[in-house]
């Protein structure tokens, strides 16, 4: 029997708070040698877009088995009334290799991605941080702010949101007041996020830096998780080398497809060397921010380890409650 599980089934099942933890697992799981994520396959021309298959394998007391397929067609919006993002997960019997569930995996996406940075939030952000600045209004956006909140468990009192399209920008300001009950300030600028504010978010399609590094204020705390190729970036290369922390939800994954290190690494800018897991910090390997002058700096490109976590968490809690549809195939 392979369980059906709709975006409204998947919205019932699944909150932030969990999402974290279970994304903050995957990744102290994968830097103990206990997951396997191999590099995603990304398939494109003659498609006008993306999709990548991304499995995943997650052992330890998860004991999780899941792949993803996801594609980012930039021309659904407009072109057919569909999201950017589309997704579906199939999740496998770890004993058995039996597909089990199928879900609808768009939400679970923006939720494991907010998560990351959530979790990067907990272990590099200041202690005393209350203020979020972020690039982007989109759903994706949104779900970043609710890790922030989470993050900084429920501290956060202030957002900035800078977006070019002002009425996007108005819808979430609506929407992130009503959930979390936060002061949301629609910025003129994206310079206006770089002051007054603890942490900032990138969550953006630019394919090119958002700002200039020296005009970040110590003790920022960054999170890149919109550019993923090798020739596109979000930050430049002055506040990579400005950091103290360069950190990533999986190294190997930001060397092979994040511009925001692959780029100032060529330049000679930053060694790998200087780039590590935030797993590492996670289990007690590598030691997390240690001054609130500190810029710290997290990069996530996604990795299937999170949505088999998120999936798995999904897939348990529908069996448990009753939710979904059965069919036998």
């Amino acid at each position: 029997m392979v369980r059906l599980l709709t975006k409204e089934n998947v919205t019932e099942l699944l909150n932030m708070p969990d999402a974290l933890a279970y994304v903050e697992e995957a990744y102290k799981q994968l830097t103990l040698g206990n997951a396997i994520v191999p590099q995603r396959i990304g398939i494109t021309d003659p498609a006008p877009g993306l999709t990548l298959i991304m499995p995943g394998i997650i052992g330890g007391e998860m004991n999780a088995l899941a792949t993803k397929i996801v594609s980012v067609y930039k021309q659904n919006p407009e072109k057919y009334n569909m999201p950017t993002v589309l997704a579906k997960i199939m999740v496998q019997d770890i004993n058995t290799g039996d597909i089990v569930g199928i879900m609808d995996g768009s939400l679970i996406t923006a939720m494991r991605t907010g998560a990351a940075t959530g979790v990067s939030v907990k272990y590099l952000a200041r202690k005393n941080s209350t203020s979020l600045g972020i690039y982007s209004a989109g759903v994706q956006a949104r779900k970043q702010v609710s890790a922030v909140y989470w993050g900084l468990n429920e501290k956060l009192e202030r957002c900035k949101v800078y977006d070019l399209k002002k009425y996007v920008a108005e819808d979430f300001k609506k929407e992130i007041e009503e959930e979390l009950g936060i002061d949301v300030e629609i910025a003129n600028s994206g310079d206006d996020l770089l002051f007054g504010t603890d942490i900032i978010v990138a969550a953006t399609t630019s394919t090119i830096p958002l700002f200039s590094g020296d005009r970040v204020a110590e003790g920022t705390h960054i999170s890149s998780i919109g550019a993923h190729a090798p020739d596109a970036r979000e930050l430049d290369s002055t506040i990579i080398k400005r950091a103290s922390l360069l950190t990533a939800g999986l190294k190997e994954a930001c060397l092979s497809e994040a511009g925001d290190y692959i780029i100032p690494i060529n330049e000679g800018i930053i060694a790998e060397d200087n780039i590590f897991s935030i797993g590492e910090i996670i289990i007690g390997n590598k030691q997390g921010r240690t001054s609130d002058s500190e810029i710290t700096v997290f990069k996530s490109v996604g990795i299937s380890a999170q949505d088999v976590a998120v999936g798995k968490l999904v897939y348990d809690r529908a069996i448990k409650e009753g939710i979904g549809q059965e069919i036998d195939f």
